[in-house]
Parts: C-alpha cells; sequence; structure tokens
C-alpha cells in the first residue's frame, strides 16, 4: 500500500507542476523586472462620435440610411444606423435595420421585426411623434415577439419553434428514461 500511496502523491505534483507550467510558463510576457521602464506608449483617447440630435425622421432625410431612434447610450432621440451606431464620415453601412428604424420592406429589418406603418392606436414606445406615413421596423407580433421598452429590442420567440425543440429533445431522452426504469423491475 505504501509504494502506492508514494505513486498517487508524485503523480499529483507531476500534474500540479504541468498546470503551473501550461498557465505560467506560457505567458511570460506579463513577467517585467523590477525597475524596468515602461516603454509603451500611453492609450489614446479617442472622442465618442454622437450623432445629431432629431425629433422625427425628416431631421435625419440629409443623411442617408439614418433614421430619428433613441440613442442607447443617452436615451437621446439621434440620427443613426441601423445597428444604432452613429454615421461615420456623413454615411452609414448597408445593414439589418433594428426596432424603429425606417425600412421599404421586412428583408430591411433584423429577425423578430416587420416593416409596417406603426398603430396609432399603440401606447408602447417612445416615438409618438412619428407619423403613420413612415414605414418603421417594429416587433412581429404575429410570431411571438413583443417590444421591450427597457431594453429597446424585440424580444419573445416564435412558440412553434420552442415546442418542436422540446418535443425533440424529449423523444431522444423517453428511451433512456424508459430503459432505466425497467432495470428496476429485472
Amino acid at each position: 500500500m505504501q509504494p502506492l500511496k508514494r505513486f498517487t502523491q508524485c503523480g499529483s505534483l507531476t500534474m500540479l507542476f504541468g498546470i503551473f507550467i501550461i498557465l505560467f510558463g506560457v505567458s511570460s510576457t506579463a513577467l517585467t523586472t523590477f525597475g524596468k521602464t515602461n516603454n509603451q506608449p500611453p492609450p489614446t483617447h479617442v472622442p465618442i462620435v454622437k450623432g445629431r440630435e432629431c425629433s422625427a425622421h425628416d431631421d435625419c432625410t440629409a443623411i442617408d440610411r439614418t433614421s430619428c431612434v433613441k440613442d442607447p447610450n443617452d436615451y437621446k432621440l439621434r440620427c443613426l444606423c441601423g445597428d444604432d451606431s452613429p454615421p461615420s464620415a456623413g454615411s452609414c453601412p448597408d445593414v439589418l435595420k433594428g426596432l424603429r428604424h425606417k425600412c421599404n420592406s421586412n428583408n430591411d429589418c433584423e429577425d423578430g421585426m416587420v416593416c409596417q406603418y406603426e398603430n396609432s392606436n399603440r401606447t408602447i414606445g417612445v416615438a409618438k411623434f412619428m407619423s403613420s406615413k413612415t414605414k418603421l421596423c417594429l416587433c412581429d407580433n404575429d410570431n411571438g415577439y413583443v417590444e421591450d421598452i427597457l431594453h429597446d429590442i424585440c424580444s419573445g420567440a416564435n412558440l412553434q419553434g420552442l415546442v418542436s425543440f422540446l418535443v425533440s429533445i424529449c423523444s431522444l431522452l423517453a428511451p433512456f428514461l424508459v430503459s432505466a426504469h425497467m432495470r428496476k423491475h429485472f
């Protein structure tokens, strides 16, 4: 029993030593000597670029592919690109548009959204100033997506997809559960 115990202790030390080599031996760039001067330049501070403030989508017509939407950083209405970023050098990339951005068709909007005129009876959202003549990317309520005002996104999921996922998981697990139950009786 004594040689086995000695072998186990030796194996544990070897494994521990190997872990230390893997963790600390590879990252030797983090180690510096005492008193060594720092050769790296200080990080440069890039000013935060913000979109132009607006009160309606018509205020953003000068900048192509922008919409008057709530800025996720300071919650002010600004002319932003479809991904809620400010325009760079006066232009926006051609990306799928997020919630409440102007659109022409469903292909312009992100998943879970449809391009449609806003319902004037809605009480949700910050965009009550918007005219019903402008098509916007809105949450696809028919497929279970609802507007999350706090995070300014569409939340929810297609219930049919969730149900089919759960059925497939249950069908995979059912044979194992039945066989485990049958073993108890034999």
